[in-house]
């Protein structure tokens, strides 16, 4: 088992701070990457879904179109 005296001595010095600062970005760099797939893939879907409506509209509009006086 580890020590927790030497751990917590360890952590305490400018190596094991330096080591919790880099553990800190990476995890929030790894967050930030999983974040902006999150959004482009939401964002995409509704933009694939905007122009599906679109073609179903012009085909509709082909199909049945409205008399204009």
């Amino acid at each position: 088992m580890l020590d927790q005296q030497a751990l917590l001595e360890y952590l305490s010095s400018p190596a094991g701070i330096n080591k919790i600062i880099v553990g800190i970005i990476l995890v929030a760099a790894i967050n930030a990457i999983f974040i902006t797939y999150s959004i482009r893939s939401t964002y995409g879907a509704a933009k694939k879904e905007r122009e599906k409506l679109k073609i179903q509209q012009v085909k509709i509009d082909k199909l049945y179109p409205t008399k204009q006086e």
